[in-house]
C-alpha cells in the first residue's frame, strides 16, 4: 500500500524468511559460515538455536543458497508431538519413500540405502530438523542414531538442528549425553546491538530500492532498540506498522517522534519484558 509514496520497489520489512532481506550482522555472519562449513566439510551434526524472531530460518535459507549444487536437502518443520517413528516417516516423506514402510527397521534400511547411492553418485545430504526444541527425549534420541549411518571416513547424512533456547536445556540433560557429544558445529544467534538499528534498517530498504534517509529521519534507531530489544522480527514489526501509519499522514522522511509515538502505542502488547527507556517513558 505505501510502496509507492516511499519508492518501495516491494515491501522491505515482510516478515517471511527472504535471504535476500539478511543483514549480516557478526553473529548471523558466524552462523552462515559455521552451517556452509558444516555442510560442506560433512561434519555430520550441527545446531543452530536462537530466540524466536533472532532470523534462524532466514540464516538457514541464506546458507543452502550457498552450498554447493550436488547437495540434496529434506525440511522437518512440523515437529510438534513427534514420536520417533513418526518422526522417521516425516523424514522419509521429505526424501520421497514409498507409503507402505511401516517399521522403525524399515525406514532405516530404506533411508541407509538411498544416502548410500547418493554417496556412490558424490552427492551430500542434509536433513534440516527446524523447531527441534518440541522434541522429546526419545525423538532425539532417534536422531542420534541416525547419525550412526557413516562409512569408515564420512557422514552420510548433515543433520541441523534449530530450535529455541529451550533446545539446548534439553540436550543438556544426562540422558541425552551421547547426542550433545555428537554436535560438531554450534551456533546461538544473539540479538543486534543498538548501534545495529540503522545498518538493519539501512539494508533492508536498499534492497527494496530506497535510501535509508529517504524514509527515516536520522534519530529513531533508540526507540527500535528499545522497542525489540535487538530481535530483527520485531524491528521489521516495527518499521511495517510505522510506515502504514506514516504513508496514512503522508509524511517523508518519518521523524523520529512518529516512530516513537507508534512505538508506545505498541509496546504494551510487543514491547512488556524488554528493557525500559528514559527517552520513552509516558
Amino acid at each position: 500500500m505505501y510502496e509507492t509514496f516511499y519508492g518501495l520497489r516491494e515491501p522491505a520489512f515482510s516478515l517471511t524468511p527472504d535471504p535476500r532481506f539478511l543483514w549480516l550482522s557478526e553473529t548471523h555472519q558466524e552462523g552462515l559460515s559455521a552451517l556452509i562449513y558444516g555442510i560442506t566439510r560433512r561434519k555430520g551434526f550441527m545446531l543452530l538455536t536462537g530466540e524466536v524472531g533472532t532470523g534462524k530460518t532466514t540464516l538457514l535459507r541464506a546458507a543452502l543458497g550457498q552450498i554447493p549444487r550436488d547437495t540434496d536437502t529434506a525440511l522437518v518443520l512440523n515437529t510438534t508431538g513427534l514420536g520417533p517413528i513418526d518422526l522417521l516417516k516425516l523424514i522419509g516423506a521429505e526424501f520421497g519413500f514409498e507409503s507402505r514402510l511401516e517399521s522403525k527397521a524399515d525406514h532405516l534400511i530404506a533411508l541407509n540405502r538411498m544416502l548410500l547411492d547418493r554417496l556412490r553418485a558424490r552427492r551430500n545430504t542434509v536433513l534440516i530438523i527446524d523447531e527441534a526444541q518440541n522434541l522429546d527425549a526419545p525423538a532425539l534420541e532417534e536422531i542420534r542414531l541416525l547419525s550412526n549411518l557413516e562409512t569408515d571416513t564420512e557422514k552420510l547424512m548433515q543433520i541441523v538442528l534449530t530450535g529455541q533456547p529451550e533446545l539446548m536445556r534439553k540436550l543438556s540433560h544426562p540422558n541425552l549425553r551421547q547426542l550433545r557429544q555428537r554436535i560438531a558445529i554450534e551456533h546461538h544467534m544473539q540479538p543486534l546491538g543498538p548501534d545495529e538499528m540503522e545498518p538493519y534498517l539501512q539494508h533492508r530498504l536498499q534492497v527494496a530500492g530506497v535510501a535509508y534517509d529517504q524514509v527515516f529521519v536520522p534519530g529513531s534507531e533508540p526507540t527500535f532498540y528499545w522497542f525489540s530489544s535487538g530481535c530483527p522480527r520485531l524491528i521489521s514489526l516495527l518499521a511495517d506498522r510505522v510506515l502504514l501509519a506514516a504513508y496514512a499522514k503522508q509524511l517523508r522522511p518519518i521523524p523520529p517522534e512518529f516512530v516513537e509515538e507508534k512505538a508506545k502505542a505498541m509496546g504494551a502488547t510487543h514491547a512488556v519484558g524488554l528493557g525500559d527507556s528514559p527517552r520513552l517513558e509516558t
